[in-house]
Formats: C-alpha cells, sequence, structure tokens
C-alpha cells in the first residue's frame, strides 16, 4: 500500500467526502489540509483570504503539505488549488499517489450553490458561477492532469459507484513500476505485473480515454490466436471495441499493411476522439503507434505488449516507424503512449526464441547504462530463463526504468538516446541483408551487439575480459553466436551496403555506439571501413 493517498480536484468534487468513505473502508487516518490550515491559523479559510490574500493561505498550504506528508497511512483531501504550487506536486508524488476527483462544471455549480461559503465563488449569480467554474477548470486541467488518475464523482451515491473504481485503480497502481517524465512535463505510467489486462477498463477509465474516446483494438494474426482469451477480454474491457489484425511478422511493416488500418479506421468514421489499444509485440506496436500518430493528426494510444522484447524495447520511449525496402524503421514519429501494460501471464506462449530476444535487449541495458544491473544479470541469469517471476519482474523492470531515464532527458535523439542504439546498427543490418524475414529483431541485436563489443577492443576502447563478460552473458541467454548457427550467410559487402542506409548514419558519416566498460558506451565515428570488417568477422 503507498505511503499516502491525496486528492486533488475542484471545489465540491468530492474529495472530502469520497476521502472519508475510502479512509474508512482502508482504515486509514483521514486529514483535510483545509481543515489543518483552519487550526493553525484560528480562523476561517474565508477570514485567511480576507484578512491576509490568497498568497498567505498558499503559504500555510505548503507549510501543512509539508507536515503531513512526514506521516504515512494516511488518506489526505487536499485544497482545490494546492497542487496549482509545483513544490507541492513534489511533495505529494513523492510521498503518495495522488487522485483526482473530477465532476462535470454543471453538477459542481450545483453543489456550490447549495453553500455559499467558499471565498473564490461567495456572492456569484449560478450563470455568473458556472462560468467562473469553466474559467478555473481550463485554467487547472495542466495542474489536475498531473494525478497518478482521476475518478469521475459526477453520479451519486460515492459508496456504490465512486469507491468501488478507486478500490479498483489502487489495486492496479500497486503494479505502477515506472513512470516516463518527459521534458515538456508531459508523462506516462508502465505497470508490470501478472493478470493486470483484467484492469484494462480501469485503466481506461483512470486515464480518462473511456468513455470519451471509441476504442480499436489491434493485434497480428499469431497473437489473435494464442491469446484469442485475452484478445477478447481487452476488446470487451476497451468499451466492447472493434479489432484490426494485421499479418503476424516483420515483413507486414510497411506502408501497404498500415494503409489497410487507416481506410479500415476512415470508412469505420473512426474521429480525432478515438484511441488505437496495441495488443502485440513490436511490429504492430510500431504500426499502431504510427498510425495514432498521425490519423487526423494524432490520436490516443495504449501500449499492451505481448512479447518481452516489446515490454523492455519497443513500448517505451514513443518511437514508432515502420520499415522501407531502403532501410529499417526509416518512416515514422516520436509519439508517446498514455501508459504500457506489461501483463507477464502472456509470456507463457512465447516462443523460447522470442523470448531469449528479450533477453538480448536486457543484457544491453546493462552495457550501455548500468554495472549493477549487469552483475545482477549474471548472477540471476538461471532464474529469468526459468521465468521465476521475481527475477523477470525486477529485469523488466529495471530495464524500463533505464530507459525511461534516458528518455527523458533526450526524447527525440538528439544526444544521450543515441546509446539505446547499441548493437543495432550491425543488428539491423542483418536484418536487412536478410530481407527481414530470418531473424528476429532481438537475436539480430545480439549478434549486433557481439560485432560491437569486438570493435570496441579492435579500437582500443574496453577489453577483452569485459567482451568476453558481455558475451558470457549472452550465451547464458542462448543468443546464437554465429550468422553460421543461424543459418544465413550474407556477403560482408551486403551487410556494409545495409549498414550504410541505416537511419542512425548522418549524411555519409557513420556512427557507432561502443562501450568503453561495462556500464558506458560512447557515439563514435572513428571505425574504419577495414576495422568495421575485422569486428564483422566475429560472428
Amino acid at each position: 500500500m503507498y505511503k499516502n493517498i491525496y486528492f486533488t480536484g475542484f471545489m465540491a468534487s468530492g474529495k472530502t467526502r469520497i476521502g472519508r468513505l475510502l479512509a474508512k473502508h482502508l482504515k486509514l487516518s483521514y486529514v483535510d489540509s483545509d481543515a489543518l490550515i483552519v487550526q493553525w491559523a484560528g480562523k476561517s479559510i474565508a477570514e485567511i483570504f480576507e484578512q491576509e490574500g490568497e498568497a498567505k493561505f498558499r503559504e500555510l498550504e505548503k507549510e501543512i503539505i509539508k507536515e503531513i506528508s512526514q506521516k504515512k497511512g494516511l488518506v489526505v483531501s487536499l485544497g482545490g488549488g494546492a497542487i496549482t504550487k509545483s513544490e507541492n506536486v513534489q511533495v505529494v508524488k513523492n510521498t503518495g499517489i495522488l487522485i483526482c476527483m473530477r465532476a462535470e462544471p454543471e453538477v459542481l455549480c450545483e453543489r456550490i450553490g447549495r453553500n455559499d461559503n467558499r471565498p473564490l465563488m461567495a456572492g456569484l449569480e449560478p450563470e455568473e458561477r458556472l462560468e467562473k467554474i469553466k474559467t478555473m477548470l481550463a485554467e487547472r486541467e495542466k495542474y489536475y492532469a498531473l494525478a497518478d488518475f482521476s475518478i469521475d464523482s459526477s453520479e451519486d451515491p460515492p459508496e456504490t459507484r465512486v469507491i468501488p473504481q478507486i478500490l479498483d485503480a489502487l489495486m492496479l497502481w500497486e503494479n505502477l513500476a515506472v513512470r516516463v517524465n518527459l521534458e515538456q512535463g508531459q508523462s506516462y505510467p508502465i505497470f508490470i505485473g501478472r493478470g493486470i489486462l483484467k484492469h484494462a477498463n480501469t485503466l481506461l477509465k483512470a486515464l480518462r480515454i473511456l468513455p470519451k474516446c471509441e476504442m480499436l483494438v489491434c493485434t497480428d494474426s499469431t497473437i489473435a490466436k494464442k491469446q484469442k482469451k485475452n484478445f477478447n477480454m481487452i476488446c470487451q474491457k476497451a468499451g466492447n471495441s472493434k479489432s484490426f489484425i494485421f499479418p503476424a511478422g516483420e515483413r507486414s511493416k510497411n506502408l501497404e499493411k498500415l494503409n489497410s488500418l487507416w481506410t479500415f479506421m476512415l470508412k469505420k468514421h473512426y474521429g480525432r476522439k478515438s484511441c488505437l489499444l496495441q495488443f502485440s509485440g513490436g511490429v504492430v506496436g510500431d504500426m499502431a503507434g504510427f498510425a495514432a500518430a498521425t490519423y487526423q493528426r494524432g490520436i490516443s494510444f495504449v501500449q499492451m505488449p505481448t512479447s518481452l522484447l516489446a515490454m523492455v524495447d519497443s513500448s517505451v520511449g514513443g518511437k514508432v516507424a515502420i520499415n522501407h525496402v531502403e532501410g529499417k524503421n526509416m518512416i515514422g514519429a516520436f509519439y508517446q503512449p498514455e501508459a504500457v501494460m506489461c501483463d507477464l501471464s502472456v509470456l507463457k506462449t512465447l516462443p523460447k526464441e522470442e523470448f531469449c530476444a528479450g533477453l538480448a535487449e536486457i543484457v544491453k541495458y546493462g552495457i550501455i547504462y548500468d554495472y549493477v544491473f549487469f552483475e545482477w544479470l549474471e548472477k540471476n541469469a538461471s532464474a529469468i530463463l526459468a521465468k521465476n517471476v521475481e527475477a523477470l519482474t525486477f529485469a523488466i523492470k529495471r530495464s524500463c526504468e533505464i530507459k525511461a531515464e534516458v528518455v527523458g532527458i533526450d526524447e527525440r535523439e538528439f544526444g544521450l538516446r543515441a546509446i539505446l542504439n547499441y548493437g543495432h546498427t550491425f543488428g539491423h543490418a542483418i536484418e536487412k541483408a536478410t530481407n527481414f524475414n530470418k531473424l528476429s529483431h532481438g537475436i539480430a541485436v545480439g549478434l549486433g551487439m557481439r560485432v560491437a563489443g569486438r570493435l570496441s577492443v579492435i579500437t582500443g576502447r574496453w577489453s577483452k575480459e569485459d567482451e568476453q563478460r558481455q558475451n558470457d552473458l549472452l550465451n547464458k541467454f542462448r543468443i546464437p553466436k554465429t550468422l553460421k548457427e543461424c543459418k544465413i550467410n550474407p556477403p560482408l559487402k551486403t551487410l556494409w551496403d545495409a549498414m550504410g542506409s541505416d537511419k542512425k548514419t548522418d549524411k555519409k558519416t557513420r556512427f557507432y555506439i561502443l562501450p568503453l566498460k561495462i556500464g558506458e558506451v560512447e557515439k563514435t565515428a572513428e571505425p574504419t571501413k577495414e576495422q568495421i570488417f575485422k569486428a564483422w568477422s566475429v560472428i
């Protein structure tokens, strides 16, 4: 359970009544920040506003919230304007979960009119009050959007309608593993756990996607069969949504297949208030994400990845794209999802090779960013391969944390984010040289990491011992050692030419992400063609 549960929202949205009911249900102590301010100041809030002004009230409010945050096991109702101050938001988010209570302006107006003692609404006629409420709601929306989730309190009674929704959402948010915080202030949650897909409806309501958005669930032909029960359940929980099924496989990741989705949506009259929910691996995630980014100039998008590779890589960070005959992921966008739900139970049907493909990306995070995580992977490789829930959950969570931190600093790959491409330039070349139909992306990246590791040794960047540790871990995770083992043998010239069309090149300059030590890499254009060819020989 969270240290504290905080309620925010407009005046008369039900923070106090619902907060008290929730505290009673959970057997926790209840606190009203406004009541504490009154107790501390020895006068009513109206008197504080009248005699000392709103600035003084906000200062008292800040001190009270700090004091509350030092305790735990509380349900706290915050004043309507408390989260308009960034310092309050930081304290609240660092010490608990923030729930925003919402209601329609007309409902708020009627509730406020029953009791004319609110300083900001005193003396207003109903029409004036409603207009002021609408204005203030618009002004505060950017602050309310900072809440972990929202609950609509327009309908009474809360005992039978609102409290159950909050309890369901709290159960889901206990699986909140990572929050991706972006430079523009946008953020989204990543949930990791077993059986969390059954909370899809709760998530969509809590993020205010349902009921305002018309849903469309996308998957591929393989997942539609292997995960039929979950797929049907998600369609039902997404407002009895229609579905769209892509042909399975990397070769479907192209403009022709994407256009079929656009055409379907146009013919079914999906509008701007629509949301694409993808329930599949990275291929469908990329295509559905790119469709969401471009359909009517952008609609909502939710990721529910079904492969380990997608959970730790493509579902996080907002890169969405399709392939072109000239290269992989050449046409795309940066477009972030509303949320990511990683349900470990769907991995039961994942083929062993595809599971291992995801492990290659997990190893990558240790090499590029976190030596301690790499050490942990070395010690826990057997447990991860056995799909031990605790070990697998941590591996996914830490991978997502690393990617979220990198993306939060450099969302559009102007600098730091390039380190996530370790092994990818070589891996993409293998994929392109084999027409995208011989190896999964993760296996190709694992082979690419072996090449990049050897190139780093050749150029004097890291030691043979570190290279061996990387390769030993890849071996433990059953990543192929050679192209021959994968029954492919593209000529070096073909691989070299394929690398030249990779999107990580800059005009005629070829860049490589190479390790300096386990946990640290650099972007460089130094290696020569001869050194590259020599490095390719390792596989």
